[in-house]
């Protein structure tokens, strides 16, 4: 269990989580600033705040996060006190350390990446470097030290799913986005969305995923429904509507609906997040959502009563030999 606000009323957001005991949270104020909660002591200490000029309102508006081994980084939109970019609003990369400091801008997209309503599907810190990629499957990279974005792959169907793998759901493909090897998936019917070694999608019949293998081997059918199309996590942890269920969880974002079921492909041990067996307090008044990308894994959280947020942490779910 999180606070969902400071003592001013600020509404804060779990993200991801730093370490065992402590999550990432960021504070949604004029000037927004990222605090660590130790779930242990039930405190919190700031990491960092906005720049000054981003107190303005909507100068400083955190599009995507995604956390590193050492540093954290932000897809902002907004203004800066800046004559380079004409009083338009424009799009930067900034980073902070994931222990706590200062922020810089890392890069201020090119004049080609700077739609109006820039659409990023996901964010992830690779290395030294930050990837990301749109509903339209374009993918680009860019060093977090600075320098120009590179374009990776053009928007032709491939979805990451964690670098450097992507799938290419209507081919039945995996994508190895350092190499350009395409492994073919052994599988007929409806497209699937594919991690390394493990895959998911329709089999043609209602209320039916199949789980399997690129290879094919350990197929599996689970009661449910595709969410949002997502590959699944680790090659371990699928994400899936009940049964019956077909609300919520659009395409590309972080809402998955007012319940889940978490399927594991290691052990066929299914949870349900969001169901009355909760207690009161625990259970969702909003969509259960999932977290920004760690090296560690996500999380998934949902506002619940007492003006709370709940919090579970899929790192805690640690590797099998299954998933490889």
């Amino acid at each position: 269990m999180l606070p969902a606000e400071l003592e001013d009323g600020t509404w804060l957001w779990p993200v991801g989580a730093l370490g065992r005991d402590e999550i990432l949270l960021i504070a949604q104020a004029r000037r927004p600033a990222f605090f660590g909660f130790d779930t242990r002591t039930k405190s919190r200490r700031l990491l960092a705040r906005a720049p000054e000029w981003a107190s303005c309102g909507g100068c400083f508006e955190i599009q995507k996060t995604a956390i590193g081994a050492d540093l954290i980084a932000v897809i902002v939109k907004g203004y800066a006190p800046d004559a380079t970019t004409g009083g338009k609003r424009h799009y930067e990369i900034w980073t902070m350390p994931r222990t706590g400091g200062a922020m810089r801008m890392a890069v201020r997209l090119p004049e080609n990446l700077q739609a109006e309503e820039a659409y990023v599907d996901g964010f992830q810190i690779v290395g030294n470097t930050a990837v990301w990629w749109g509903i339209d499957s374009d993918i680009w990279r860019v060093p977090l030290a600075g320098g120009t974005p590179e374009q990776v792959r053009p928007g032709d169907r491939a979805h990451v799913s964690s670098w450097p793998w992507a799938h290419d759901a209507a081919a039945k493909t995996i994508i190895h986005l350092g190499t350009g090897e395409e492994i073919d998936v052994d599988a007929t019917g409806h497209p699937l969305a594919c991690d390394s070694v493990w895959c998911v999608g329709a089999d043609g019949r209602s209320d039916e995923v199949v789980v399997l293998k690129a290879d094919g081997g350990g197929r599996v059918t689970v009661p449910g429904t595709v969410l949002m199309f997502k590959p699944p996590i680790h090659n371990r942890l699928v994400l899936l509507r009940m049964p019956g269920r077909q609300y919520g969880g659009s395409f590309g974002g972080s809402a998955l609906g007012a319940i889940v079921q978490l399927y594991d492909i290691c052990t066929r041990r299914q949870a349900f997040l969001g169901s009355a067996t909760l207690a009161r307090a625990e259970l969702p008044w909003d969509a259960i959502r999932l977290g920004a990308h760690t090296p560690e894994g996500p999380i998934v959280y949902w506002r619940a009563g007492g003006n709370r947020f709940v919090v579970v942490d899929l790192a805690r779910i640690t590797a099998h030999p299954c998933a490889s």
